[in-house]
Formats: C-alpha cells, structure tokens, sequence
C-alpha cells in the first residue's frame, strides 16, 4: 500500500523508485525501469555500457527555438541500516512510512537523495502540463562512490547550454560551485633488517575527523600528521627511531582520526615519554576548540619486532610526512568562507615492504590541484618516493554572469516573496563533471528539504517535496 499520495504525480514516480533496490552498483534494475518508461511513452533515449540513460523529450508547442536545458540526476543511492534491520538492499523494495509530515524508510536509509532528482524528471517527462524548450533528462550511475557514472558519460549526447542539477537538500537554496580533484598515491619502496630493540607504539587518538570536502576548513587534527610531529620530535631530541609498522586514516576524502606508528629503539622509554606528553601538552593547546579530546598515548609492546627499517630509512619517512602539506589552503575572495584549495593525508600504511600515503586534493581551479601534485612529486622525490596522480575530476567554478541563476532568483521571488539562497561547496559534484565536459553549460541545482542523508535517520518533507516540483515545473515554462 502506497505511503504518499499516488494521484500527485512525482509522489507515485517516488513510491515505484523506492520499490526497486538501487545502491551503488546495482542499479540495472532501476536503468530498465527507466529505460522502460522511455520505451512505454515514446521517448527517444540512449543507455550506456554503464547503465547511464539520457531521455530526450521535444519542445512545446512555441518552444521550438528556445536552447536547450539538460536536467540531471543520479539513480544510484547509499545503503546504510540500522544494526537490527534485517533489510536486504540486494532484493528488498524500501518500507516507507511518514512522520510529522516528513516521508523515510524503517530502519535505512531513504534515497531521497538521490530519488526525489529521478522522480522529478519522470514526472516532468510524463506531465502532459509541463511546457517546456527541448529537454535532455540523464540518469547517471555510481555518484555516490566517486561520481563514476558521470565520469563515464559521453558529453557529445547533449546539445544542451543550461542545466539545472536535482542533487540538493534545502528547498530555496541553489548551489553555485563545487570542487574538482584527484587522488594522490606517494609511494617508497622500504628495506627491513634484523631487530633485537624493545618494540613500541605510539597512538594518536580522540580526534573528531570529518569528511575533507566539508570539515577541512575548520582545524581539525589529522592524526596522520600528528603522529609525524611526535616522531620528530624523538628524532630532535637525538633518540633513536627504527620504524616497523604505520597505519593511520581509513579514506583519502576523510579526515583521520587515529593514527599507530610501530617502531623500535634503544633509547630509555622515560626519555620517549617525556616526548610524547610534550607533543600532548602543543596538542591540547592547539585543538581545544576543534578536538579537545586529542591523546598521544605512547606503549611498551609485549613483543620484540623482528624486523625494523633502518635509522635513516625511519627518519625520511618521518621528514616526508612532515614537508608533505595537508589541509586548507586557500578560500574564495568571491564566497564567504569557502575553501577553495585543500590537501587531504587521508591513508598511511607500509604495506608489502612500501610505504604509502593516499592523498585527496580539491580544487575548483585545476591548475590548484596540479600545483599541489607538482608539490607532493617534488617532496615524495627529495625522499626517495614516486607519486602516482589518479581519478582527476573537474569543478565548477563561480560564475558571476550566470543568467540562468539571475533567472531563476528573479522567478523564485516572484514566486514565493523569498530570496534565494545561494550556497557553494568544497565537495565533488556532478555538476562539475558536465562542467569540465561542457564548458559553456549555466548552471544551478535546487531540491526539497532533506535531513540525515546517508544514515537510516534520511528524511524527505514530502510539502517541500511536491512544491519543488511545482517550481522547477513552473521555472521550466519560464525558459
């Protein structure tokens, strides 16, 4: 039985998307209903290796001329439950139920984001009211574990020059930027001798990390880099470091949260200690807003190391982590307080006899980001590593000349008496990856009102749901 009212259009396309599993990478199910509603209404389409599908719905009667506008989405959703759910994301449709007016899903997550995006375009696709200029509605795949589909998407599809992106979460809110970037791999090849040396670790711990897109402008720890500071440490007080084993961070796009560093030594365990409270004392100070709870725990291991790398082996590996940089660097002078260049250390390992550190760069500007990989080679070289750059995507840099943006601020005041608010940010985006594949493409992004997306607490308020829909319905008939 259907949960929302089924007679409101883009409610029935929402109930028959949440009855389809569709996480990142299974999503053939929901490209062949896709695929199939195009078939049934007579669409022109085209569906991809990847499973992307582009529908292509003629103008109105008196739009003929009018450019082209592309609206876009991704079918693909996280799938994330509760501890005692025993819901399968591989079969089983979502069980939907409302609450004080907001629509979600028993014990998982919802997948408004992002089926509110495909229910819009199946609706405007089908809504025998709708008018509106030649429109390119694509369904992309895998957004939300690297943006993959998009990536993939063959740009020549489209003709169109303005899009508009249903990837957003505030009712009245458009996005105007977002980030591009890539992954960094430094990696050293690592020579292990014989150790008879009492074996320790040093433990850095508390920290509240953060995803690297929305939390790296606000000083966080990265236990990566801290645990580098205290080692050095040691090697400035002259005592000496084997290293035996490094692991720290568990994603290049978060922040870290722990860091482990296993070493070897000769040096009397007082003087180590005294160490590791000194850097515990600079720690405190330093992050007492952004992470009070910081430790430095230093411990004798029960074990003997058999093998260690050599003194001056552990201390380049020390000195590259310390030159390496890693958090923000640089800010808009057009946005208030968004990042526009930023490093992430995110993964330290030795592993197979490397060592490796995977880095996440962001930048909307991709100069930034290869002057941040010409950084790193540089460093990685003075210590014996090579890089290896990866996975570039493209931003969306700030448009002051958007006509589409003034567009839609004129229309959505007309409409409502509000204003809208514009918002940028420091992650990945689609939108920028058609950006950098279309270039002259004006674009915004608009959404209902969401909450909790990601988690099992996603919630969609199904007022702002219906009424965005009017909107861009409306904003459509306008362009």
């Amino acid at each position: 039985m259907a949960v929302l009212d089924t007679e409101i259009l883009v409610n029935y396309y929402f109930e028959e998307i949440c009855k389809i599993p569709h996480g990142s990478y299974n999503e053939e199910k929901i490209a062949d209903f896709v695929e199939a509603f195009a078939k049934e209404k007579g669409f022109r389409y085209h569906r991809d290796h990847l499973n992307n599908i582009v529908i292509y719905k003629e103008a109105s009667q008196g739009y003929e001329n009018h450019e082209t506008l592309m609206l876009e989405a991704h079918m693909d959703m996280v799938n994330e439950k509760n501890k005692d759910s025993n819901h399968d994301f591989e079969h089983d449709p979502l069980d939907l139920y409302l609450e004080d007016g907001y629509v979600s899903a028993n014990g998982t997550t919802l997948g408004a984001d992002d089926g509110y995006g495909v229910a819009y375009m199946l609706a405007i696709l089908s809504d025998p009211n709708v008018k509106n200029p030649p429109l390119e509605c694509v369904f992309t795949v895998a957004e939300e574990v690297g943006l993959d589909g998009a990536l993939g998407f063959d740009a020549s599809l489209l003709k169109a020059t303005r899009m508009i992106g249903l990837d957003s979460e505030n009712e009245g809110e458009i996005c105007t930027t977002s980030s591009g970037g890539c992954d960094v791999m430094i990696t050293k090849e690592l020579y292990f001798t014989s150790n008879e040396n009492p074996t320790y670790t040093l433990l850095i711990k508390g920290l509240s990390g953060g995803h690297s897109g929305g939390e790296i402008h606000r000083g966080k720890g990265n236990a990566n880099k801290l645990a580098a500071r205290v080692m050095y440490g040691m090697i400035k007080a002259n005592l000496d470091i084997q290293l035996v084993d490094l692991n720290g961070g568990l994603k290049n796009n978060a922040i870290p949260r722990e860091c482990a560093i296993v070493f070897a030594s000769t040096s009397d365990f007082k003087l180590l200690q005294e160490v590791a409270d000194e850097y515990q004392d600079y720690f405190s100070e330093e992050f007492e807003i952004s992470d009070p709870g910081v430790k430095v725990e230093l411990s004798l291991n029960n074990d003997i190391a058999q093998q260690t790398l050599s003194i001056k082996e552990s201390k380049d590996i020390i000195k590259l982590m310390m030159a390496a940089k890693s958090g923000f660097v640089e800010r808009s002078l057009v946005i208030e307080d968004l990042t526009t260049v930023s490093l992430n250390m995110g993964v330290v390992s030795i592993k197979d006899k490397q060592l490796k550190i995977d880095y996440l760069l962001r930048s909307p500007m991709k100069s930034a980001v290869m002057n941040m990989v010409d950084e790193l080679d540089i460093i990685a070289d003075a210590f014996g590593g090579t890089i290896t750059p990866a996975n570039y995507y493209p931003g969306w840099n700030y448009d002051q000349h958007s006509k589409l943006r003034d567009l839609f601020k004129v229309f959505y005041f007309k409409r409502t008496g509000a204003e809208v608010k514009e918002v940028a940010t420091h992650g990945g985006l689609e939108t920028g990856i058609f950006k950098g594949k279309m270039p002259a493409l004006d674009i915004i992004t608009m959404g209902p009102n969401m909450a909790d997306i990601h988690t099992p607490d996603e919630r969609m308020e199904v007022a702002s749901f219906v009424n965005c829909y009017e909107i861009l319905k409306d904003f459509i008939a306008t362009l």
